[in-house]
Parts: C-alpha cells; structure tokens; sequence
C-alpha cells in the first residue's frame, strides 16, 4: 500500500496479508465442522481438517507458490490446506463459493477495526470534553469570514467539535460490518441445500446475516462505513484548520507542541509548523476519496461481478488505517495543545471596542430603532478607536454614559449563553 508504513497503527496487523489468510483457514475450519454436524462430512475427515487446517501445518507462503500456477488466492488456499490433509482433502471448501470465505473474512476484520477506531474516537471525545470544560469562560475573538465578528470562547469552539465528534460517532456505530454468508454461488442455498450450515457458523463467529444476497453480502453496508470514516475524517479536518489557522503568526493564540529535537524548516530555523494537523488534513482527502469506488461497488453487475475485488483490497484497509492512524494524531494533537492566552487577549480587544458594535447596536435599537442604530455604528466603525467614537458620538453618548459604553463595549460582558450552551452540552454527553 504504497507508502502507508508511514502511518501504521494496530490496524496494519488486522489487514496484514498473514492475518487475512489466518481468519481464510479458520473459516474454512469453520465450514467443514458445519458441514460434519449436518452429515455432509465423516467424523474422520473433521477431525484431520480441524487438526491440520491452521497456521501451523497451512502456510501462507505455499499458497502464494500455488496462486502463482493457478492465478486464483482463495482456490490456493484451499490446494494449499488441501495437501495438509491428505486422503481427505476433497472435503474442505465444501459448498462454499469464493466470498462465503472472502466476505466472512470482512465481516471479522471490519468489527475489529471497528472497534479499535470508536475507540479512538472515544478518547479524542473524552480529551474535547474536558478541553471545553476548561476553557468554557476563555473569552476570545470569534470570526466569520476570517474577519473579526463578535466574541466567543474556546469553550465554544470545543463544543462545536465536540458536537460533530458526536454525530460522526453515532454514524459509525450505526454502520453495521460485522456480517457473514454461506449461500453459495449465486445465493440460493443450492450447494448447500441448507441454510443450517450458514447458522452454525455464523453463531460461533458472532456474525449476523442478511436476508437476501447475491454472491456477495450487498455492498451498501461496506459504503456505510467508509461513509462514516469519511465523516469522521471531515470532522477532523475540519478543527485541525481551526487549529493551523489559530497557529499562524499573526493569530498566534494556540499551537501544536514543539519539542526541542524537533525540526520545523530544513532551511530556515525560525518555524514551527503545525506539522500535525495539516497531516490530518491530507489525509482526510484520501480517505473521502474511497467514497466514490465504494459506491461504484454497490452496482455490480447482475449476481456479481470481480470489480469489486481489486479496488477492495485497497480500500477497506488503507480507508480504516489512516482514519485510525488520524484519530491518534489529533489525540496526541490535543492532549499536548499550547494555548498563548496574552495572545488571545490581545486579539479579543484589537480592534478597540468594534467587536461588540453588535451589543451596543441592540442596546441603541430600543431607543433609535435597529436600522438607524445599526447605521450610525456602521459608520463609526471606520475610526481607529471604536470605544472613543462612541463615546465622542453626540447620539451615543446623550444615551449611555462613558462607563456604560465602556461596559457595553467590553467583550467579557457579551459572551451570551456560551457558558450555559457548554455546561448542557456536556451534561448531554455524561
């Protein structure tokens, strides 16, 4: 997978090549024991499959010496066990088509990778719950358009991301993967005359089953949960650019952590980049790039065909790693977020009082109406000191005392709800 080394997690174990081929002969296991508890298979030939059908006598490495003759990895497979057991070699794959054995082996991987991405995806909630507790009353500058609009908290801006954390968490955990089928070539049941052996195995997997399938599981499931990695994806690139827009220089009100060993520039020894959130937003566009063949896949052709296979190979794995690979960096990310709250101050009050010319409009609109008053601050916002104009204003100023506009203007005391949508928020969460 090109250069996806770079970004391992746990997950490369559960996509590796010798752990697919592992769960492949323990279905297979799987399938000839169903088969010998509904009479298909004597007891003697179980008991040899059970015992040789396993890492320990089946090894990856002949099975790719058998594809190379064959050009067929799961027909290998089954050559390969099938020399371990001898005499009784002809019963294993019994009634099973390619993908009762390929799409079980998906169902396995994706309910664990699954589960180690929700967790993950836990502990960057955990670790952005407590952020916006925190930083609930941090006041700072709040902006729309990339311009200065009126004051908010980093409170505020945790609980946004805390919320979207929230809804892609409950669009991955509605994205069921973990399925298996054991219907045959075409989904009939016809090889083997029985829906029996599809419930036992799928009882000892912990797998469900779908009412209805071709010769695959349909591949809208699979498109469900890409889409919700996709989402999560998205949802974290979208405050690792709050956070590289906060760091740069002229913002400067939070930033990654900069050990001393580390290197910003090759060239020039001043930087410290947020080297880790633009991280996360390349990827990101990776990972939303494996909606679009993943949709594509849903619409094969008549009872199945194999374009599916190849892109899957690659989607499933890479789509899984690097949404799980970015969850640890943004957890890293956070846990280690410099906050520069000179900085944050000093921007809330930059532009000396014109942050809150919305307070003051609505404080005016009770006496001169909204769109006079809105107007007239309009204009005064175009001098240098907005608190001065105020107070120098002869409208304003017949209407509000020096103190009172200073108060008005004063960005602590126009943080509306910020606290209150945070404390709820939280008690949700809890």
């Amino acid at each position: 997978m090109l250069e996806i080394e770079r970004y391992k997690t746990n997950l490369n174990d559960v996509f590796s090549s010798q752990r697919k081929f592992e769960l492949q002969l323990l279905i297979e296991k799987e399938l000839a024991d169903a088969n010998f508890k509904v009479g298909k298979i004597p007891k003697e030939a179980n008991d040899v499959i059970q015992l040789k059908c396993t890492p320990k006598y089946v090894k990856l490495e002949r099975a790719k010496e058998i594809e190379m003759e064959i050009h067929h990895d799961l027909m290998s497979l089954v050559h390969a066990i099938s020399e371990q057991c001898g005499e009784y070699g002809g019963y294993i794959h019994l009634g099973a088509t390619s993908y009762d054995i390929q799409d079980t082996v998906r169902g396995l991987q994706l309910r664990e990778a699954k589960k180690e991405i929700l967790s993950a995806l836990e502990t960057t909630i955990e670790i952005v719950s407590k952020l916006a507790e925190e930083h609930k009353e941090l006041a700072c500058i709040g902006r729309t358009h990339g311009i200065h609009a009126v004051p908010t908290t980093y409170g505020m801006k945790f609980g946004n991301f805390l919320n979207e954390l929230l809804l892609a968490k409950k669009a991955l955990e509605g994205s069921k993967v973990a399925y298996g089928k054991f219907s045959g070539a075409v989904g009939t049941y016809a090889s083997y005359g029985t829906q029996e052996i599809e419930k036992i195995i799928l009882e000892k997997l912990d797998l469900e089953k779908q009412p209805i399938t071709t010769q695959v599981i349909s591949r809208v499931i699979h498109a469900n949960y890409i889409y919700s990695l996709a989402l999560i994806a998205t949802v974290l690139e979208h405050f690792a650019k709050e956070i590289r827009n906060l760091q740069r220089t002229e913002i400067n009100e939070i930033r990654e952590s900069f050990i001393s060993t580390q290197v910003g520039s090759s060239t020039m020894p001043q930087k410290k980049n947020p080297e880790k959130s633009e991280r996360i937003c390349g990827l990101a566009r990776i990972i939303r790039s494996k909606i679009q063949p993943t949709l594509e896949n849903v619409g094969l052709e008549h009872e199945r065909d194999l374009s599916n296979s190849s892109a899957e190979r690659v989607i499933f794995a890479e789509t899984s790693i690097l949404t799980h690979y970015i969850l640890l960096q943004m957890n890293d990310i956070l846990k280690n977020l410099h906050f520069n709250i000179p900085k944050i101050n000093e921007n809330l009050y930059l532009r000396k009082g014109a942050q809150c010319a919305e307070h003051l409009m609505i404080r005016l609109s009770d006496r001169m109406g909204r769109q006079k008053a809105h107007e007239l601050l309009k204009q005064l916002s175009n001098e240098e000191d907005f608190i001065e104009a105020a107070k120098t204003n002869s409208i304003v100023a017949e209407m509000f005392s020096s103190k009172e506009i200073e108060d008005i203007l004063d960005p602590i005391n126009y943080l509306g709800l910020s606290k209150q949508i945070i404390d709820n928020l939280l008690h949700s969460v809890k």
